[in-house]
């Protein structure tokens, strides 16, 4: 970000967010003083920042738990802007659920504004290692569904057992279940990017959330059309670009669907891309069949072999 306007633009916007956080604390006055602590036969309730980690949590908590996003299906957390609608979901959870990280720093100002901290908090990238790009740690692991699997899960399933004990055979049991999905999905996965010519793999996204994605499947990453979400490139930056897709011999660009085409369309045609896929999905779950974790992953990685798997 340039000094002057980047900063602005983050005042601005830390601002509407402390405006905001003003009337959640009202709302979460007269929400009662709940505070995260069981009650038998209770269904464990649980807010999470986005689509994605809630479908994750309903397939460690079935039954046992109802979850609820704060961000619909569809928006991206970078830049959420809280509602104080959103206080009566925390006003009511036995248990937050965040990925941290940097990815949905949102839910700072709605923890502060009024719960006092007492509802438990589950974050989710806590201890897991982190690619880092441009000096700052990438918050989108669960792109890679090994390392959903390794941390993800049993995170959550401790978090919903001290909460629920006697629901510990069945989150276990989740957990076991869920994960032998995620390895047929993994290995299903894998398949299907060795269609790809290994020449061909190389991606340019909209936007970085795809490191773990490219480490796990063996892909190149090439470059970002956004660095900053928010924040459209210069025409210098958008140049450069242009001249390393260019020299890398990219055959197809990517965005996702949250985003407007527009940026990724004018990079294709600058540099002579002809196929531009604008429908992946990464922060949010989108309509069927990416309407879970696991559509949402087999969907970007058949987009994504769909455009490269050409000679």
């Amino acid at each position: 970000m340039d000094g002057s306007g980047g900063g602005s633009a983050r005042q601005l916007m830390r601002l509407s967010r402390i405006v905001v956080a003003c009337g959640i604390a009202l709302v979460l006055a007269g929400c009662g003083g709940r505070d995260g602590s069981p009650v038998p036969g209770d269904t464990v309730k649980v807010v999470t920042t986005t689509t994605v980690f809630a479908d994750i949590v309903r397939n460690v908590g079935g039954t046992r738990v109802a979850v609820a996003s704060i961000i619909p299906p569809g928006v991206g957390p970078e830049d959420y802007e809280p509602k104080p609608e959103d206080a009566r979901r925390l006003g009511d959870a036995r248990l937050v659920v965040s990925n941290g990280v940097g990815l949905d720093d949102f839910l700072d100002d709605l923890l502060a504004s009024g719960n006092g901290g007492q509802t438990p908090h589950l974050v989710l990238g806590d201890g897991i290692p982190a690619i880092t790009l441009d000096g700052e740690p990438n918050p989108h692991f669960w792109l890679d569904p090994t390392l959903v699997k390794a941390h993800y899960l049993p995170a959550i399933a401790s978090k919903l057992i001290d909460l629920d004990p006697a629901g510990r055979a069945t989150y276990e049991a989740n957990v076991a279940a869920y994960g032998a999905q995620l390895d047929q999905l993994d290995a299903e996965l894998q398949a299907r990017v060795e269609t790809i010519p290994a020449a061909n793999r190389k991606l340019v996204t909209f936007h970085d959330a795809f490191p773990y994605f490219a480490r796990h499947f063996g892909f190149k990453l090439i470059g970002v059309v956004l660095d900053n979400v928010g924040q459209d490139p210069s025409a210098a930056d958008l140049a450069a670009l242009v001249e390393q897709v260019k020299a890398a011999g990219v055959t197809a660009v990517f965005s996702e669907a949250q985003f407007s085409p527009k940026l990724t369309e004018t990079l294709a045609q600058e540099a002579g891309i002809k196929t531009v896929v604008t429908t992946l999905y990464s922060d949010a779950v989108g309509p069927a069949p990416a309407d879970t974790y696991l559509g949402l992953m087999r969907w970007d990685v058949d987009q994504v072999a769909k455009a490269l798997e050409q000679p």
